[in-house]
């Protein structure tokens, strides 16, 4: 018979570790001292001890006892001679207890045994507690008198073994915070999502949210989940429409606990050039290229000890750039996992073909609860009652749907469509109305093509079923690659027949019969079709003649974005334009393909106009490699070429790229001839920036005095051609440069009139940019209190003009200030910010600046060992990129470094330091990261 009795599980945290280094006789002593605290208290709290590891279990009569017994076990072990924290859980539940007789005691068996389903369950619950956390069952929770208690819920967790979610709660020691546990290997935290637990670990990903229910394919899920659990590269193949993207996102986000380090989606659909997959990869990764690395190497370098799941959906116009791609991140990466969808298998060694085919059809004079059972119907039922809510399965339209779903093959793409009809035809009108469209569309002698000509005639039955209006405008939508909103239709498709007045009703019509997607952003509305959708009105826009027309308006449009972007970068909303930049990126992406193209319908310098436009978009948003490329191949032109101002234009755009990716000598290379071709324009206004770009560069390379002689002569003509906001600009550059070469008074003086101009002429970037100058010579003179004024100046600058590039700066120089302070959290806070930044940004020489600070904070934190090889690592780190320390940073380097040694014996040195040098750029940033983050973690507990 069993019995409600309450189960505390404890397990000492690391107890392994622990033995490993204090050895067993030392260990017994700990063990022994542990379990006199652990049982002494038993007696205040009413326990009985059932078994004993590295933990107890326990067992109480109520569970406030249980919960006031764990909270002196936790005082009490932490106050050991030898420290100790334990874990935590408790349930309360049926259990049915035995006891032994007495010669099985005799020979060594427990008194009591406890069976039942709330010792494992008590087990789960503890082995996601951390140190010194303690851990309910809501049954627990629920039986807890004492009201002095603080409860917190963490929510929902599955469990292996156990069937439904429970909820788990904590109850804090005090002046603890509590905090949530994270999964563990057997116990995930799941949240309910429709009629379905889902895991929510916060696992870093990019699985768009879907707006609609999943239904069906529930044997295909299942199916392609266990295949990513043993297959390396599961391909889901079929035509287009028929879900293949919506089950392998469901199968993504389903699987999302089991891949810790990433889930991460790859739309290839907007994407036309097989070069540009590779790179989108990288972005949705974060990776960036790393010196003597190409970016393949360094995506495979990145994934290399990852448990990732990628999503690689559309492959099929990039068929060979996927199977590459997907080829070498498997002979790369064990941990990883792929899926993908295409129309036909890459054909790698590794991969499983799963094949999709459309939903199951129902058979004919099903009764309505048998048609219910059809997921073909109920996906049409549910999409239905999408647009028309009062839509029901009733007796009466049960044949017609039936045979509506049968017609349509049991195509998801195609009950989707025809269920957008049923606002305002019924069932009955949608199956008259595809009679004469199969009529003509039947025959051919392979199963998919007939289908793929179902499809095709199910999306001209839609087509034909709109307004001549509604027509014009779908063929003008497919020039947009990943989307648009409704500014850039009117100004592209409004032209005759339409005008711009018309578009916002038939953009919505066409949203209405899911011709056109919807998507809500923060930052507005915007729109995309489906690529099947999109393909299907581009051919009916190639039939029209229209189709040269609008990709030249198109073209044109993205230009004069680009352009507004370019001047929104240089102001307050510069976050909002880059923004605005990222969201169109695929169709300046198109502009520039057209651009650069053969075809002679845009003069190829728009090619170089366009890369102007996006030069600062690039830097700041990590995109220099792409841009470089473009730049390369647009400098092979003859029109390019043959412009002495173009040429310049596109040379100093390479040149700007190249400095921001800390390539100085390409940077010098490209600026060479481009001051060259502008001496000879002899423009003032386009030879001052070339100069000031050269003094940039020369300074970066180290060569203060040829810096200073650019940066003058930049000076000079600013002022001429009375352009204050550059002039102050270049006032900032050459306080840099005084403060490079060791002149910090003069430095000082250019400083003050660059705060005057940059404040006259509400020009924030540079006013920040100063201010943290003014801190950087105040931080030489040791004057710390002043510099750490100058940062703070200049990180509300860069926060309030969204500034992401300066923010980064002004936090990494913060953290210096704080760890001569010895305030050792707070400077973690800021370095993790700063070097998440940098790495995204692709700021190497500031990169690699903030990782010296990682190995000062690593000595500062009394983990000599760790900063030996992150100074190593970080070293050798910077001789691969021929990047040099400034003069005064080398000085201090190298003193830190003498303080290193000291702190560390010379053997244990040299091997720690040797060792590290077999790291790579990404073990590096990992390790620097995690030290910097679990300082943060420690600060915010």
């Amino acid at each position: 018979m069993s019995e409600i009795r309450v189960l505390l599980l404890t397990d000492v945290v690391d107890s392994t570790k622990l033995s490993e280094q204090l050895g067993d006789q030392l260990m017994a002593e700990v063990w022994v001292q542990h379990d006199r605290v652990a049982r002494d208290l038993l007696i205040s709290w009413r326990g009985r001890e059932i078994d004993k590891t590295d933990g107890m279990l326990l067992m109480f009569e109520n569970a406030d006892d249980a919960v006031r017994y764990a909270h002196a076990y936790h005082q009490a072990i932490g106050a050991l001679d030898t420290p100790l924290a334990a874990r935590a859980g408790i349930h309360l539940g049926p259990v049915i207890l035995r006891e032994n007789s007495e010669e099985d005691v005799l020979r060594g068996a427990k008194p009591l045994e406890v069976d039942g389903l709330a010792k494992p369950t008590a087990a789960r619950i503890m082995s996601i507690a951390a140190g010194a956390q303690t851990l309910l069952s809501a049954e627990a929770r629920a039986a807890l008198a004492a009201p002095e208690w603080e409860i917190e819920s963490h929510g929902h967790w599955m469990m292996k073994g156990v069937s439904d979610a429970i909820e788990i709660f904590e109850v804090a020691l005090p002046g603890k915070h509590v905090k949530a546990p994270a999964d563990g290997e057997k116990v995930y935290r799941v949240t309910r999502v429709a009629e379905n637990w889902m895991p929510v670990k916060e696992i870093p990903n990019n699985l768009p949210l879907q707006g609609s229910k999943f239904i069906g394919r529930e044997q295909e899920l299942r199916e392609i989940k266990t295949l990513l659990g043993n297959a390396r590269l599961v391909t889901l193949l079929g035509m287009g429409g028929l879900g293949k993207t919506r089950l392998s996102l469901q199968a993504a986000f389903e699987l999302i606990h089991q891949f810790p380090d990433g889930v991460w989606f790859l739309d290839l659909a907007p994407i036309s050039d097989p070069s540009l997959a590779l790179s989108e990869a990288a972005q949705v990764l974060g990776v960036r290229e790393e010196p003597e690395r190409t970016l393949l190497q360094s995506v495979c370098a990145y994934l290399k000890n990852r448990r990732v799941l990628m999503v690689f959906d559309n492959c099929e116009h990039l068929i060979k750039a996927s199977a590459d791609l997907a080829q070498a991140v498997i002979k790369a990466a064990p941990f990883v996992r792929l899926a993908a969808s295409s129309r036909e298998a890459l054909r790698i060694p590794g991969e499983r073909a799963y094949p999709i085919l459309p939903l199951p059809l129902p058979s004919v004079g099903d009764s309505v609860s048998s048609l219910l059972k059809s997921t073909a119907v109920r996906l049409f039922v549910d999409r239905a009652q999408a647009h028309k809510p009062s839509f029901e399965l009733t007796e009466e339209v049960a044949p017609a749907v039936a045979e509506l779903v049968a017609r349509l093959e049991g195509i998801p793409l195609a009950l989707e469509l025809a269920a957008a009809r049923v606002r305002v035809l019924s069932v009955e009108d949608i199956n008259r109305r595809l009679n004469d469209r199969y009529k003509i569309l039947t025959g051919g002698s392979r199963v998919l093509q007939e289908r793929q000509q179902t499809l095709r005639a199910l999306v001209d039955w839609s087509y034909d079923m709109l307004s001549e209006n509604e027509m014009t405008l779908l063929n003008r939508l497919a020039p947009f690659k990943g989307g648009f909103d409704m500014q850039a239709a009117e100004s592209i498709c409004g032209s005759e027949p339409l005008n711009p007045d018309d578009i916002l009703d038939l953009l919505s019509a066409l949203v209405e019969k899911s011709l056109v997607m919807q998507i809500e952003e923060a930052k507005g509305t915007r729109y995309r079709m489906l690529e099947t959708i999109r393909e299907y009105a581009q051919g009916k826009l190639n039939d029209s003649g229209e189709a040269d027309d609008l990709r030249v308006a198109h073209c044109q449009y993205y230009f004069e974005l680009a352009k507004q972007a370019r001047d929104g970068l240089r102001g307050a909303k510069q976050g909002e334009w880059l923004a605005r930049f990222e969201a169109e990126q695929d169709n300046l992406r198109a502009a520039m393909s057209l651009a650069l193209s053969d075809e002679g319908l845009v003069d190829p310098i728009l090619t170089v106009k366009l890369a102007v436009a996006q030069q600062n978009f690039w830097v700041l948003r990590g995109h220099a490699a792409e841009g470089r490329a473009a730049v390369t191949a647009m400098l092979e032109l003859a029109a390019v070429r043959e412009s002495a101002m173009v040429h310049a234009h596109a040379l100093y755009v390479a040149a700007v790229l190249a400095w921001s990716q800390s390539d100085h000598a390409a940077a010098l290379k490209a600026l060479e001839p481009c001051l060259a071709l502008r001496r000879e324009l002899n423009q003032a206004a386009l030879l001052a920036p070339t100069l000031s770009t050269i003094a940039l560069a020369k300074l970066s390379a180290g060569d203060g005095r040829g810096a200073r002689e650019a940066v003058l002569e930049s000076l000079a003509l600013f002022r001429q051609c009375g352009d204050a906001g550059n002039e102050a600009i270049v006032l900032t550059q050459l306080a840099q440069i005084d403060y490079f070469n060791g002149d910090d008074e003069e430095a000082a003086r250019h400083l003050q009139e660059v705060l005057a101009l940059a404040r006259t002429h509400k020009h924030p970037e540079t006013e920040a940019e100063a201010e943290l100058i003014t801190g950087l010579i105040a931080f030489e003179a040791q004057d710390f209190d002043k510099a750490d004024l100058a940062f703070a100046r200049s990180l509300k600058i860069c926060l309030a003009a969204g500034d992401r590039r300066g923010v980064a700066n002004a936090l990494w120089r913060q953290s210096q200030v704080l760890s001569v302070k010895g305030e050792w959290a707070e400077a973690s806070s800021r370095l993790y910010d700063a070097l998440t930044a940098f790495n995204a940004f692709e700021m190497r020489e500031q990169l690699l600046g903030c990782l010296d600070d990682h190995a000062v904070l690593a000595l500062g934190l009394g983990h000599q060992e760790l900063a030996v090889g992150l100074a190593s690592a970080s070293t050798q780190l910077r001789n691969n990129a021929r990047l040099t320390r400034p003069q005064r940073a080398q000085a201090r380097w190298q003193a830190w470094l003498e303080q290193l040694r000291e702190a560390v014996p010379a053997s244990a040195y040299e091997q720690l330091w040797q060792e590290a040098l077999g790291w790579g750029s990404d073990d590096l940033l990992r390790k620097s990261l995690a030290l910097s983050l679990k300082r943060v973690a420690a600060l915010a507990q």
